[in-house]
């Protein structure tokens, strides 16, 4: 195999390593984010983030083994993954109003359940440190005359309860998350654009060789 492919065989494999990385980054932010998220976009990073993980091994695999099949297939796989970032990258969820209906809706609804069930707002108030829709006085006017022990940082009631409001908490919990995710993912795009471009270099050289090879035995 000549010099041009043995480095780029290196370089490539060095790509794939910071690919899987970034794959299992992408999955550790949709982990860690389960409550402060939409479960639709949740999932979708779930699907990227495997994608990009199980690609770079099958990536490894062709790339060291010189197999022009599984080495173009991998280079289809990065192609379509790029398609598929490229859409999520320029697409509406990065819209910040979009991203704090997300967050208005789903307070919304714990609030609504919470006039008529108390405790439903426990988890939210608990997750964005918050207290009732747009204040501690949300329970006031549906007469409440204690604060719910979620609206007290720990529980404790001898300390100030929280006096932001849940939406305005989760609209900043949700920009926060998705900006970090957003940043994440364009290093993912440039990374599997590369990747995209060496794999199909080199299922190109490893065809010729082989022609070469068969040629000459």
């Amino acid at each position: 195999m000549g010099c041009t492919s043995g480095c780029f065989k290196c370089f490539l494999n060095i790509l794939n390593t910071l690919f899987a990385l970034f794959g299992l980054l992408i999955i550790g932010i949709a982990t860690l984010s389960l409550q402060q998220a939409p479960t639709v976009y949740i999932t979708y990073l779930y699907v990227i983030g495997g994608i990009v993980f199980v690609a770079s091994i099958i990536g490894c695999c062709g790339v060291c083994q010189e197999s022009v099949c599984m080495t173009t297939t991998y280079g289809f796989i990065l192609l379509a993954l790029l398609v598929v970032q490229l859409l999520g990258l320029l697409g509406k969820n990065f819209d910040e109003d979009y991203i704090k209906q997300f967050a208005v809706e789903d307070v919304d609804a714990k609030w609504n359940l919470e006039v008529i069930k108390p405790g439903a707002m426990d988890k939210i108030q608990r997750t964005y440190e918050c207290c009732g829709r747009n204040g501690p006085d949300d329970y006031v006017i549906i007469q409440r005359t204690n604060l719910p022990l979620s609206c007290y940082p720990d529980g404790n009631t001898n300390v100030p309860y929280h006096t932001t409001g849940c939406v305005s908490a989760a609209a900043e919990e949700f920009l926060r998350f998705f900006n970090y995710a957003h940043t994440s993912k364009w290093g993912s795009f440039g990374i599997t654009a590369l990747l995209c471009f060496c794999s199909f270099y080199l299922a190109r050289r490893f065809r010729k060789e082989r022609q070469t090879y068969s040629y000459h035995y």
